[in-house]
């Protein structure tokens, strides 16, 4: 189900123009206003709806209610407790069908979206009993995490003949989804690009197809395709459709590699997100946002980013991208093992909601950040139900980088590369360099600017354990004992042993000779917090 109902183009947003990717303090956030600011934006937000409402209704020959048409317009904009205020009491059985869909549609996602009421939104919805209101409960299940029974209603609602124009929408982006969730790419690409019956197709389902695209491994691709939705939306003057693509734009690049350029689209994206019908993707949008930072070595800007995360407008569909961006947070405080139990946990979620493709990332996000023998067997069967080249490459990386086989490292860098994932190539390479005592990687390889746990390994921190490697790491950052124990949740005198044992293995007595041993021919990146360096 999409945030707001689908009628044509009387209700779409319009815009004069599109904010260029980093322009970041000319959209404010209505949750960053005073309250007298809040009144006022509030004020003109009712009197747009009312004016685009009477105006729609004049040209529609007063077929519908000025408060149905005041609602929709107001559910565009992410207002639904207004919206709720001015909708119409629900039509009597007897009134035409189309009426009631477009009722129920309506009051439907302002229950969902504005009350959190998920069996409301699907009751009111299910008495319709339209082929429309079948699409939108079906979105309503993907949304709640139930991506098997999300794809199974919305493939019977496309099954139907003949189908409304107004259900193929909903249904084809859950389908499309719901089935890349899954691991059915060739399903989900196909009914992404179903042909339509003269209606051209909507930027949602542009989003969803880029969505499968990233899952699949086709990364070139999605980035291209993001990056020529954002500028027709530019052209266009849409707003509220370039923010979906800088969002994509900047998860593709945060995959390839190119923080900076993903941290700009991402940061970009979630302000034009705060509010509107694309409210819902905020969340995820600024999850991605925080790994980015995170892995970029902002941990102060990850946790913030983090922060604001947790406060936008959530659903369980989202849930294991929430719990792999803390994951990855964790990390970058330095505490790889925890991270790694924080991310087989976004696994086992993703694996309870069907979302088998993003099960295959978590998993292997677990190798990445330490513990590859906990997730190579998973991995290894994951690869035979996920469609695709990637998840195959995944599971080979996982099981070489738990028998500590630099040649296998070497192959899975390979297809990575042609992949267009370079920050999983330069991980690889970068560990094969370290498992061959080799100061450096092997040439070809693209080194991205960041510190994920396998691009800080080098030959001397492969002979290390996972503890002794975090405590190796801060205290060659200049943290004391206690600060990593306080960090680590370790008292001192463990986080001592660890050290101790770091020494011996390394060959060092203190933290002065350790930090260039730790950080071999790369600048060292230590994480900063306030109070930590006493």
């Amino acid at each position: 189900m999409t945030a707001g109902p689908e009628y044509g183009d009387v209700l779409e947003p319009s815009s004069a123009a599109v904010l260029p990717a980093g322009s970041l303090d000319t959209v404010p956030r209505r949750s960053r206003l005073l309250p007298e600011g809040q009144r006022v934006l509030v004020k003109v937000h009712l009197d747009l709806a009312k004016a685009a409402a009477t105006s729609a209704n004049h040209r529609l020959g007063g077929s519908t209610p000025v408060g149905q048409l005041m609602a929709e317009v107001l559910v565009r904009q992410g207002l639904y407790e207004y919206a709720e205020e001015v909708l119409p009491r629900q039509p009597a059985g007897d009134a035409p069908l189309a009426r009631r869909t477009r009722w129920a549609v309506t009051a439907a996602a302002i229950k969902y979206w504005g009350a959190g009421d998920v069996e409301a939104a699907h009751r009111v919805l299910r008495d319709v009993g339209s082929p429309v209101t079948a699409a939108h409960r079906a979105g309503l299940l993907l949304l709640d995490g139930r991506t098997r029974a999300a794809l199974a209603a919305g493939e019977n609602v496309l099954a139907d003949r003949p189908v409304p124009d107004e259900a193929i929408p909903p249904a084809v982006i859950t389908v499309v989804v719901a089935a890349g969730l899954a691991g059915r790419f060739g399903q989900a690409l196909a009914a992404a690009t179903r042909p339509g019956r003269g209606r051209p197709r909507s930027a949602e389902i542009g989003y969803a197809h880029c969505f499968v695209l990233l899952l699949a491994g086709q990364v070139r691709q999605a980035h291209r395709m993001a990056d020529d939705g954002y500028r027709d939306a530019v052209a266009a003057g849409s707003v509220a459709v370039a923010g979906g693509w800088l969002a994509l734009r900047g998860a593709a690049a945060k995959t390839r590699g190119d923080l900076t350029a993903a941290i700009a689209d991402l940061e970009t994206a979630s302000h034009l997100f705060d509010g509107g019908s694309s409210g819902p993707l905020l969340a995820p949008c600024l999850a991605e946002l925080a790994v980015a930072r995170a892995v970029s070595g902002d941990l102060a800007g990850a946790e913030q980013t983090r922060l604001l995360a947790d406060a936008a407008p959530g659903c369980r569909m989202f849930v294991p991208w929430l719990t792999l961006s803390r994951a990855w947070i964790t990390a970058a405080g330095g505490d790889t093992t925890l991270a790694a139990r924080q991310a087989r946990t976004a696994a086992d979620v993703a694996m309870a909601s069907g979302q088998y493709a993003v099960e295959a990332m978590a998993r292997y996000d677990v190798s990445r950040l330490g513990d590859p023998n906990a997730v190579r067997h998973r991995l290894a069967e994951l690869a035979d139900v996920v469609q695709g080249p990637l998840v195959p490459v995944m599971a080979s990386a996982a099981a070489a980088l738990a028998r500590s086989d630099p040649g296998a490292l070497d192959v899975a860098t390979a297809k990575f590369t042609e992949l267009g994932m370079d920050l999983f190539a330069a991980e690889t390479a970068t560990a094969a360099a370290a498992l061959r005592q080799a100061a450096a990687p092997a040439g070809g390889v693209a080194r991205p600017d960041a510190a994920t746990p396998l691009l800080r390994l080098t030959a001397r921190l492969a002979g290390l354990t996972r503890r002794e490697r975090d405590v190796a790491l801060l205290a060659a950052g200049g943290f004391t004992s206690p600060a990593i124990g306080h960090r680590l949740g370790l008292s001192a005198r463990t986080v001592d042993n660890y050290l101790g044992r770091a020494y011996q293995k390394l060959g060092v007595t203190s933290r002065r000779e350790l930090a260039p041993l730790v950080a071999g021919d790369r600048p060292h990146r230590p994480v900063h917090a306030e109070g930590n360096h006493r």
